[in-house]
C-alpha cells in the first residue's frame, strides 16, 4: 500500500553492473530471532520474518529471496506460539525464492547463513538485509571477487532494520543520505556507524 520507491538514477558497482535496488536478499534467521528476542518469546519466531516480508512487498514494493537454514523450524503465532518446521506457506508466497543453506558441521560454518546472504546477494547484485554489521567478511571472505563487491558496494546495499517493541512492527533503518553520499563521494565525514554491534555468529 506504501508509495513505490523513488526512482534512482542508475549506478553501478565495481564490475560494472548496474545495482538492483527492487531486489532484496533477506537473512530470516537474524530477522526471526531479533523479532523473538524483542518481543519476549527469547527464540526465532515467524511472525517476525512475516512482518518484514509484508513490509518490504507492500510498503516498499521490493522482491524478495529469503535465507533460511534447511529443515529449519520455530515459533509462529502471537497468542498461543506453536513450534513450525518450515517456512510457512504464507511467507512463502510473498517471496521470489526461498535459498535454503546447508547445515554444514564446524564452527567455521556457523555463519553459513550470512555467507549465503551475501552470495546470493552479490549475484544478483542487489540489496540484503541483516542486522549483522559483517566485518568479519571483509576479510574472510574467501571470494576476492565478491569481498572486492563488498567492500565497493557495502554502503549503498545493506539494510538495517528494528522492531518496535511496544508495537511489534518493523521498520528499516535508512540512515542520512546526504551523509552516506558524503562518504561514498569522498567528502569525509565520520563513516556513521557507531554503537553498531559486532558480527554475530
Amino acid at each position: 500500500r506504501g508509495p513505490a520507491q523513488p526512482q534512482r538514477q542508475a549506478e553501478y558497482d565495481n564490475e560494472g553492473r548496474q545495482y538492483n535496488y527492487g531486489q532484496v536478499v533477506v537473512n530470516f534467521i537474524n530477522v526471526g530471532i531479533n523479532f523473538g528476542k524483542k518481543m519476549k518469546f527469547e527464540k526465532f519466531h515467524w511472525e517476525g520474518v512475516r512482518r518484514c516480508v509484508k513490509h518490504l512487498t507492500d510498503e516498499l514494493h521490493m522482491k524478495v529471496i529469503g535465507i533460511i537454514f534447511e529443515n529449519w523450524s520455530g515459533l509462529d503465532g502471537m497468542e498461543s506460539a506453536r513450534e513450525v518446521h518450515g517456512v510457512p506457506e504464507d511467507i512463502s508466497r510473498l517471496c521470489e525464492s526461498i535459498e535454503e543453506t546447508p547445515r554444514c558441521t564446524g564452527a567455521h560454518q556457523r555463519s553459513a547463513d550470512d555467507e549465503m546472504t551475501i552470495k546470493c546477494a552479490y549475484r544478483r547484485n542487489c540489496r540484503l538485509l541483516d542486522n549483522d554489521n559483517y566485518r568479519d567478511w571483509l576479510r574472510v571472505l574467501q571470494n576476492q571477487q565478491m569481498r572486492t563487491w563488498f567492500e565497493h558496494s557495502q554502503e549503498k546495499l545493506h539494510m538495517k532494520y528494528y522492531f518496535d517493541s511496544g508495537l511489534g512492527c518493523f521498520e528499516t533503518l535508512d540512515g542520512n543520505p546526504e551523509k552516506a553520499a558524503a562518504a561514498l563521494f569522498g567528502g569525509g565525514g565520520g563513516g556513521g556507524g557507531g554503537g553498531e554491534g559486532e558480527v554475530g555468529g
